[in-house]
């Protein structure tokens, strides 16, 4: 029956090569069930991470079964062309070098937890590009800029995307690996005549309020750090530093702040400085001044003092060129 059915249809129908029909159906299917399973995740994962996770290792995994079926169904026609895709693939992989390297940079990525979904990471140094990691793609990452000290260290909204081979080849900074929480330094200039050991008291507890709710985070994230790395912490807790500057004395801040909270804890750190130095008698902010110190000669001339009877006024000096010799011997004209 069956070669009867065969012989009845018309004569183009066997020359049809069935298998690129096949596997069109093939990708068409793979693409239903990608797009279900995504709109199945979408609906059932609340976190974003987790759901953008799932959704990237449903897409590879779909990938990677419809390469391997597509592979067993041209077996034969891939091995009669093995030597012209093995010059094509050379050529290929001269030409697209970045991708290649950004390809398989993607599984030195994905094999370490350095880099991850939600870390900071600045790759290419201070005129690099500073982000927070929001997609792990083949051959590129995708951050959204974080402006730097100047901007308060928070999201411009801005989308960067990065090659992967980057990572490899250009310095990187982990603000988030181990541990979350860096060292930031805020400094405060005092007058000379403020008493300075009531200030450096006053800043050493404000920094210490801002210290203690995250103690025990800051613990366990450089024991971490430690247990990986030939790294081994010191002092955790706040210390100020003293020293003297040409407007009076400085006082500098030095303690530990999460990533994403500096500048938060910075605005909270001036409004307590503010408001204590305040209540302080003793203690007074300095700024750049400039003393001048007059005599009663120089007061005369201004008009703010009279001359005693008797007293006669200094005579003025010449303000312009004379005929005096110079500095030098020289004569001016």
């Amino acid at each position: 029956m069956p070669a009867e059915f065969v012989d009845r249809l018309p004569a183009w129908v066997p020359a049809i090569e069935w298998r690129w029909i096949a596997a069109l159906a093939v990708v068409l299917f793979a693409y239903l069930v990608y797009r279900f399973a995504a709109r199945r995740i979408g609906i059932q994962v609340a976190d974003a991470e987790k759901r953008h996770l799932y959704r990237k290792r449903v897409s590879y995994t779909i990938a990677a079964l419809v390469v391997l079926v597509l592979s067993i169904a041209f077996f034969e026609t891939l091995r009669e062309l093995g030597t012209v895709l093995g010059f094509i693939g050379a050529g290929l992989a001269i030409a697209l070098r970045e991708y290649l390297a950004s390809f398989l940079a993607w599984f030195y990525i994905l094999g370490q937890r350095n880099v991850a979904l939600g870390s900071r990471i600045e790759i290419g140094g201070p005129s690099g590009v500073r982000g927070d990691v929001i997609d792990i793609g083949v051959f590129k990452l995708t951050l959204v800029e974080v402006r730097g000290e100047g901007m308060g260290e928070q999201s411009s909204g801005r989308l960067v995307t990065v090659p992967n081979f980057k990572i490899l080849t250009d310095p990187v900074y982990l603000f988030t690996a181990g541990s979350a929480f860096v060292w930031d330094e805020i400094e405060f200039t005092i007058t000379f005549e403020s008493d300075w050991e009531r200030a450096k008291e006053v800043v050493d507890e404000i920094g210490t309020e801002i210290y203690e709710p995250h103690a025990a985070d800051i613990e366990a994230g450089f024991r971490q750090i430690e247990s990986a790395y030939a790294f081994r912490y010191g002092v955790t807790t706040p210390i100020v530093y003293v020293s003297i500057a040409a407007s009076g004395v400085t006082l500098r801040l030095r303690y530990l702040t999460h990533v994403r909270q500096r500048r938060g804890n910075r605005d909270r750190i001036y409004r307590e400085v503010l408001k204590r130095f305040g209540a302080e008698e003793r203690i007074e902010l300095a700024y750049p001044t400039s003393r001048v110190y007059r005599t009663e000669i120089d007061m005369v001339r201004l008009g703010e003092q009279d001359l005693e009877e008797g007293e006669e006024a200094a005579p003025e000096e010449p303000s312009g060129p004379t005929d005096r010799g110079g500095p030098l011997g020289g004569s001016l004209s």
